[in-house]
Order: C-alpha cells, then structure tokens, then sequence
C-alpha cells in the first residue's frame, strides 16, 4: 500500500504554507501531485523535500503572465515520491492540447498529464498526474482523457500494472457528471469518490477525481478545511492485489 496526495495548489500563491504543512504532516506521502506548481529548479520547496528523500519530476503545463509581479512564470504538473518506498521506472510528458480561451486570463501553453510509472515492492503502478482544460465543453476534456487512457495503454497488457489517473479534471459535477463515470467505466477504470473539491462563488462541485483499476482506493479523504487553495487536497491510499 502506498499513500498519495493530489493536490491543484492554485499557481502556488501559498507555497510556503504548504510547505511547511505536508513536511510537518505525520503521513509523510509516498506520492504528492501537484498541478498548478510554480517550477523553478533552485527552489527551497524542492529542496527541502529532496533532503527528506524524495526526488520528483514535472510536466509543464502553461504560462502565467502575471501583470502587477511582471514577467511570465511556468507552471504545471509536479509528482514528489518517496525513494525509499518507490522506484521510478519511466515517465512521459502526454499533451493535451491548448484552448485560446484561456489566454483571455493570461494563461498560455497547453495542458499536459505527467505520467510516471513506479515499481513497490513487486508491484508496478502508473499514476497520470492531470491538468485538464479549463474554458471548454465536457467534450473537450473527454477528448483529452482519452489521449491520456490510449498513452496508458501503448504500456502492453494493463492487467500487469495497476493504474490511477487522477487531477482537476476542470469537469464540473454539477453537469453530467455520470456522464463522465460511465466513460471511465467503458475504459475499466472506476471513481474512486464522490465529493465537492472547490467553490465557485460560492456554489460547491467536485472538479478533482481519482480513477482506477487492477487495484483498490482506500481511505479517501478531501480535507475541505485546508484553505492554502481555492481546490481541496485529496489523499488516499492505493492498495495493491495480494
């Protein structure tokens, strides 16, 4: 069994803050997702989470330009793991594709899912670390999803690794939401639950999921009275056929 937090930290505006959290957290993840991180190599986050035994890697995703800070800043997916519990075997960078809605809010560059693929012990997990597209219809998300299932399966027979695909899917369960758990199930992969993750004005609705197969989610907890985002942490824990 291995523990994961996902978490979209909203472009890092509290970085230090969850810094301090997740190193002072007694669960001590396994596996931390980010999307939204504020990459910069020389930074005191990565640093510390180095000198306590992870090492990581990053999908970048777009490009912030901030107005009144100035300049541009990357962003994207950061997946943390322990070394000590995990062995990184591969990963992949899975374009999603761009959407010119969101250069209306100084957003450039194009989504991305960061998939990395472990070894525990003997077994062998693939977690897709996603940031879907924000300003588009449900289909375009799908479409991406499904970008991310066909990389997925160029890995041979799924039935020989576990897999977890999870993120802010930016698909809203206040509109067919079922719509999107029946496609995953087409894809034999499940969802693993049901709960609100983010606000908007004030109207809750669950934006972040966790999909799975050949193996269990557990323990799945969305901690709704951490405000270091304007989206939820969820953690859970991933366990693996005896």
């Amino acid at each position: 069994m291995i523990s994961v937090l996902a978490y979209n930290i909203h472009f890092g505006n509290k970085l230090d803050l969850i810094k301090n959290w997740l190193l002072k957290n007694p669960t001590n993840f396994d596996v931390i997702c980010f999307q939204e991180f504020p990459f910069d190599e020389d930074s005191s986050f990565l640093e510390a989470f180095v000198k306590n035994g992870y090492d990581f890697k990053f999908a970048p995703s777009s490009y912030l330009t901030k107005i009144f800070a100035g300049g541009t800043k990357l962003y994207g997916e950061l997946t943390l793991y322990k070394k000590s519990e995990l062995e990184l075997l591969d990963f992949q960078i899975i374009k999603l594709g761009a959407n010119f809605l969101e250069k209306r809010f100084r957003v450039s560059g194009q989504k991305t899912s960061l998939m990395t693929i472990f070894k525990h012990k003997n077994n062998k997990v693939v977690i897709a670390n996603s940031h879907l597209v924000c300003y588009a219809p449900n289909s375009r998300r799908i479409n991406q999803i499904t970008k991310i299932i066909k990389r997925v399966k160029t890995l041979g027979d799924d039935s020989a690794f576990s897999t977890v695909i999870l993120g802010d899917f930016n698909y809203t369960s206040r509109i067919r939401q079922k719509k999107l758990i029946e496609f995953m199930a087409k894809n034999d992969l499940a969802n693993a639950y049901k709960a609100y993750t983010h606000k908007y004005f004030f109207i809750p609705q669950q934006l972040d999921y966790v999909f799975f197969n050949n193996c269990a989610i557990k323990n799945v907890k969305v901690g709704k009275t951490i405000k270091f985002s304007d989206h939820s942490p969820v953690t859970f824990d991933i366990e693996f056929a005896k």
